[in-house]
């Protein structure tokens, strides 16, 4: 058992699901993450939050039953419980059916909109809860591509080139044909690549932005590059400070345009390579943009940072602070090759929270 934890009297509360597009990948996350922490030794309650917002505990057994196809998402069921938040910040802890439960620490793997962007984590912070992961201000910046590459690139990091586009005037195409073809239409806030598409011509543009709409009301259209490779890295604060794993590649099989949802869940749509072959000296390049970005945009306990190579320039694409969390996931493999256990991963992290 974690010593941390171990003579704490609460549990973690796992958080998982949500309103996002985003609630199945959560629940594949949260299936990992229980895993992990029953490992470790640690108490854990299962709060799974319904695609209409509705608190609930999820049974440990439920949640490790989740699993996703071609026909099934995952989901959190409804049902009929009342749970509630206990502010009380002497005493943090959660209300199910009237019994009262203690928590140390919230484990919040809740994809997307609602979790990734700083509402849960300014709920806990508010009670004085720990939470796992980046706090509000960093959570809300990640979250925004826009803002977060305006950022990126007045560090001076190549964030590559786009321009945004709002639901609110979007008939007759781009206010300006800014660079060439293809372009890649993506809601502003959002992952999992849900929503995106990849244009190639301006009377495809529309439909896209529509697509994408349903998502978000607001989105960024980027430039395509010639022929890049998709690099990530991820970032984790140890014991020595803010640490970069080894370079991962993603390769897309032929069939798919690019990494969309189908390829990354559902059809085995690509090969994911630790380590990367790369030059040693573009790896260390990488990986201290990586941790470069995560500092500038007051990230805490972990991300993962991805970015394009095309021929010798190194594109900043987007930084996600609560990544994809399986043990096949990227941010797990990466760490894995460096030595460190998707369990020690997960200890890490609820240990720099508390």
């Amino acid at each position: 058992m974690s010593d941390s934890v171990g003579s704490a009297p609460g549990a973690v509360a796992l958080v998982f699901g949500g309103r996002s597009p985003e609630h199945s990948i959560s629940c594949l996350s949260a299936k990992s993450v229980l895993a992990a922490l029953l490992e470790l030794g640690y108490k854990v309650l299962c709060i799974g939050i319904t695609s209409d917002g509705t608190w609930v505990e999820v049974s440990p057994c439920e949640v490790e039953s989740y699993e996703i196809t071609a026909n099934h998402y995952p989901e959190v069921a409804n049902r009929d419980q009342v749970v509630r938040l206990v502010m009380n910040a002497s005493a943090p802890g959660i209300e199910i059916e009237g019994e009262f439960s203690p928590i140390s620490v919230v484990f919040p793997v809740l994809h997307g909109v609602g979790g990734e962007d700083g509402a849960i984590q300014g709920v806990c912070h508010s009670m004085g809860i720990p939470v796992v992961g980046s706090g509000v201000q960093a959570s809300a910046i990640c979250m925004n591509k826009l803002t977060t590459k305006e950022l990126v690139r007045a560090a001076g990091v190549d964030a590559g080139n786009w321009f945004p586009q709002s639901s609110a005037a979007v008939t007759v195409g781009p206010p300006i044909q800014a660079f060439p073809f293809p372009w890649f239409v993506k809601p502003v806030s959002g992952g999992s690549s849900i929503g995106i598409s990849m244009v190639n011509q301006l009377q495809d543009y529309e439909q896209a932005c529509q697509h994408a709409f349903h998502s978000c009301p607001d989105v960024i259209v980027e430039q395509g590059l010639v022929n890049p490779r998709e690099l990530e890295v991820g970032v984790l604060v140890g014991e020595s400070g803010v640490e970069a794993s080894p370079v991962g590649e993603i390769k897309v099989k032929d069939q798919f345009p690019f990494y969309d949802f189908e390829a990354k869940y559902i059809s085995d749509g690509a090969e994911l390579i630790v380590p990367a072959d790369l030059d040693p000296e573009v790896v260390r390049e990488i990986q201290r943009l990586a941790v470069h970005v995560f500092m500038l945009l007051g990230c805490a306990g972990y991300a993962r940072v991805d970015f394009f190579l095309d021929g010798d320039r190194i594109v900043f694409n987007e930084i996600n602070t609560i990544p994809g969390f399986t043990p096949i996931s990227m941010f797990a493999r990466m760490w894995g090759q460096a030595g460190v256990s998707f369990p020690q991963i997960v200890d890490r992290l609820v240990r720099a929270a508390l």
